[in-house]
């Protein structure tokens, strides 16, 4: 039975201490949430997005794409408030003609909010953080598919928010644990076996030096090798050794530890970066150094490399040219800019009278003549459109068109100012692809049945199988979460191996999978669950499953709650046996 919904202060208490317990707000910008606030400015085709966090008192900008300085708003007139009391995407088309906000300062003076439109953060327990939102000064509203693609966007930041607390344990766990080391070499060992972090220690008084076998690896010398002092400190590179060397120096005189990431060249001359700490403790009344000693070259590297994917990236997006061209009312091109022939990688001339629609992929080029007529009838046309580039691939441009006469021979004709977004259209893309996929098995997601049946329709004729793990709770609580997570990637692996075409494998939550059959019957959905029966005793743990099939004009939500009626008849029905079925 669900427990009771916690009343509405319980539920903001609750809230706040899981926001604070992420321990993100006004925090440093990351590239993750900006990659988001970009992918939704071009979504929405906006010049404002925004990923906030409500506390408190006040709403703060974790990420932001656009013009618009709104690091921190306080509460009250927060549009991100109205957003976090439900669980769809608000949207606001014209907030001058909204009771809740006509007052509002944002609306009234700078920025001058006319649009927003904002989708909840939930996390798994269901409270909700913040939002990922969109803002125009402009009145509008968003087509379906992209408020939905806002959504996913929301769902996709929960799961960084997710992630990055645990990350954020791990690395609390950590830091407590380096703080526990002692100058014990069979301690050291183990944490060196464990964590891959080397150990070491000196005697004051006699300079006698041990290294561990992990700090042996990490300088490419043999297990057991054991340096003099100046042997050990010439390993650093030149420009480490005066830091390093004061920072004994204070450890000895001040007894004030350290914690340092210096450049080191090894034993066969690899040029390396170590995160090298340590401190002066009092060992059996002889003063010691003790310290630890870890190669972290590639997560330097992988930091690195992030960063300057990351300036470049803002180079591009902060100082693009724009892109120009004029065409006819027939949609024939007259003149284009360098900037716009060098993002379909083209030469001016190649562009210069040549039919729009040539440039178009087929799909898009009925949409032509639309586009024509509303710039004709409108005076003016924006939106997102993929043109054809010379080396076959697509280029997406966020255009404006603007109607205007030609002087000299009084036609009409559209001025097109453009930027290109592709990057940040597939981005969208790839975020919306990782909203559908469970981070831990790599099947799809329960978000993925919406998607699935709106596609498909009531029509689509699926054999429904749901698999429940026996015991799995067991294992969780005897061998730990870790060893739950094995079991299920394992799980997946053994559901995923029969699989054909269209066939999806869904992991609906917890320990709950959901097989789809396309275009199944019955003889079909017997021969699948018999083939489960017949390979249960290799399966990584017992399960239990019951059937359904999608009849026609039924929602699948329908027949999945048929299999799941059916799996827990069956599990009733034959308790202790190793796998079971029902069908419905």
């Amino acid at each position: 039975m669900s427990q009771p919904r916690p009343a509405p202060d319980d539920r903001e208490t609750q809230r706040l201490a899981r926001l604070h317990g992420l321990d993100v707000l006004d925090t440093a910008a990351e590239p993750f949430f900006d990659a988001l606030a970009a992918a939704a400015c071009a979504i929405a085709g906006t010049p404002v997005a925004l990923v906030t966090l409500v506390d408190a008192r006040h709403q703060w900008a974790k990420a932001r794409a656009g013009d618009v300085e709104l690091t921190q708003v306080p509460r009250e007139h927060a549009f991100c408030t109205h957003t976090i009391e439900g669980d769809s995407v608000l949207e606001v088309p014209d907030a001058t003609a909204d009771a809740r906000f006509q007052a509002n300062p944002l609306v009234t003076g700078g920025p001058a909010i006319r649009y927003y439109a904002g989708a909840p953060i939930v996390m798994p327990d269901g409270l909700r953080m913040g939002a990922v939102c969109v803002i125009d000064r402009q009145p509008r509203r968003l087509r379906p598919d992209q408020l939905a693609a806002l959504a996913c966007l929301a769902d996709v930041a929960a799961e960084g928010l997710e992630q990055r607390g645990r990350v954020l344990e791990r690395a609390r766990a950590a830091d407590e644990l380096e703080q526990r080391v002692r100058a014990s070499e069979a301690f050291l060992e183990r944490t060196g076996r464990i964590a891959g972090v080397g150990g070491w220690q000196l005697d004051l008084e006699s300079n006698a030096l041990l290294w561990s076998h992990q700090t042996c690896r990490i300088h490419d010398l043999p297990d057991g090798h054991q340096p003099s002092l100046e042997e050990a400190i010439g390993y650093y590179a030149p420009d480490g050794r005066e830091a390093i060397a004061q920072a004994v120096a204070t450890a000895i005189a001040e007894e004030r530890a350290w914690d340092l990431e210096l450049p080191m060249v090894t034993a066969h001359g690899r040029s390396i970066w170590v995160r090298a700490n340590g401190t002066c403790e009092q060992q059996d009344g002889r003063r010691i150094l003790i310290g630890a000693l870890q190669d972290v070259t590639e997560r330097r590297q992988a930091t690195q490399a992030l960063a300057a994917s990351e300036r470049k990236y803002r180079k591009l997006f902060d100082n693009s040219l724009g892109l120009i061209c004029i065409h006819d009312m027939q949609g024939t091109l007259l003149s284009v800019n360098p900037a716009a022939a060098r993002s379909l990688g083209y030469p001016v001339r190649a562009l210069e009278q040549r039919a729009l629609h040539t440039l178009m992929p087929v799909p898009q080029q009925a949409a032509l003549s639309a586009y024509l007529a509303r710039l004709s009838a409108e005076g003016s046309a924006s939106g997102v459109i993929g043109l054809l580039a010379d080396d076959g691939g697509v280029r997406y441009w966020k255009y404006h068109s603007a109607l205007d006469t030609d002087l000299d021979t009084g036609q009409p004709q559209a001025l097109v100012h453009a930027q290109d977004i592709t990057i940040e259209h597939e981005q969208g893309k790839q975020l919306l692809e990782w909203s559908f996929t469970d981070p831990l098995t790599g099947c799809r997601n329960r978000r993925y049945l919406a998607q699935i049946d709106r596609d498909r329709g009531p029509d689509a004729g699926w054999g429904c199988i749901a698999f429940d793990l026996d015991g799995f709770k067991q294992v969780n609580d005897t061998w730990g979460h870790q060893r739950g997570d094995e079991v299920l990637t394992a799980t997946a692996r053994f559901l995923s191996a029969p699989l054909h075409g269209e066939d999806v494998l869904v992991r609906l939550g917890g320990d709950e999978f959901l097989l789809l059959l396309a275009q199944a019957d019955a003889a079909l959905l017997e021969r699948a669950v018999q083939e489960y029966l017949d390979r249960a005793a290799i399966a990584p743990i017992a399960f239990s499953l019951g059937t359904a099939l999608q009849a026609p004009g039924e929602a699948l939500g329908e027949a999945l709650v048929r299999a799941d009626h059916a799996l827990y008849a069956w599990r009733r029905a034959r308790r202790g046996q190793t796998a079971r079925r029902h069908d419905d």
